[in-house]
């Protein structure tokens, strides 16, 4: 059987990536900057530096947290 236009449209666009939004920049952000503020607390522990660098990573990481799980709820809606 012949392919038709409708079979070459359907292969074309099976291979195209979902665009990027703003939630996805975003969620990539608060992951990216999660994980540098518990790196940099855990170099932080392992150079014993001041317990102020420590709280201010803590706080970070709390927050970025907390709007990661914010964000993922409010997806779900």
């Amino acid at each position: 059987m012949a392919p038709t236009d409708r079979d070459h449209l359907s292969t074309l666009t099976a291979d195209v990536p979902a665009p990027i939004t703003g939630g996805r920049v975003y969620r990539t952000l608060l992951w990216a900057v999660l994980i540098t503020s518990t790196l940099v607390n855990l170099a932080a522990s392992l150079v014993g530096a001041d317990l102020a660098l420590h709280l201010v990573c803590g706080v970070v990481t709390a927050l970025s947290a907390t709007a990661l799980v914010l964000h993922g709820l409010r997806g779900r809606r």
